[in-house]
C-alpha cells in the first residue's frame, strides 16, 4: 500500500473498470458508470498536506485492489474516508486493513474524528464500519445516506 503517484492514473482507471456498479454507486454516492478522466486526475494530483489516496497492490500480479481516500477539512479536525476494492478482492479483509490504516494515518496527522458517508444500501460497509466502532447516525437532509464517525 502507497499514496497515489500522477503515474497511477492508468492502473486506477483500470481498477475502476473492475468495481462492481453497485460498489461505484455506494462509493461515489452517484449513479456513476465510469469514473472519467478528471476524477481521476483528482485523485493522482492531490494536495498531500489534506487529502491522501492510497492505493493497495496484488503484491503477484501488482494491480490495484483497493484504495482508500482521506480528505480532512480546513482545520484538520474531521476527515471523510471512501474505500472501494476490486470485485475479485472483496471478503478477504481489505477494507478492514484499509480502513486501519487510513484511521493510523489521520491519528498521526493528527484528525480528530473521521468521517464515512455511506448509501443507508450499503449493508457490508456500514457493518465493517460499526464493528470498527464507528457510530451511525442519520444524514442531515438526506434520508438516503447515513453518516458514520469515529472519533480517534
Amino acid at each position: 500500500m502507497r499514496p497515489a503517484a500522477p503515474e497511477d492514473e492508468p492502473a486506477l482507471d483500470a481498477f475502476f473498470g473492475h468495481v462492481d456498479a453497485e460498489d461505484l454507486r455506494f462509493r461515489f454516492l452517484s449513479a456513476v458508470r465510469k469514473v472519467d478522466h478528471d476524477q481521476l486526475k483528482a485523485m493522482v494530483t492531490i494536495d498531500h498536506d489534506r487529502t491522501e489516496h492510497f492505493l493497495a497492490f496484488d503484491p503477484a500480479s501488482g494491480q490495484i485492489i483497493a484504495t482508500a481516500m482521506l480528505a480532512a477539512d480546513q482545520s484538520f479536525r474531521r476527515a471523510e474516508v471512501a474505500i472501494a476494492v476490486h470485485r475479485d478482492f472483496k471478503r478477504m479483509g481489505i477494507s478492514w486493513t484499509l480502513l486501519d490504516h487510513v484511521a493510523e494515518f489521520a491519528r498521526w496527522k493528527g484528525i480528530l474524528t473521521l468521517e464515512s458517508i455511506e448509501s443507508r444500501d450499503n449493508h457490508d460497509a456500514i457493518d465493517l464500519e460499526r464493528e470498527r466502532g464507528w457510530i451511525a447516525s442519520a444524514c442531515p437532509g438526506d434520508p438516503t445516506s447515513t453518516i458514520l464517525r469515529m472519533t480517534l
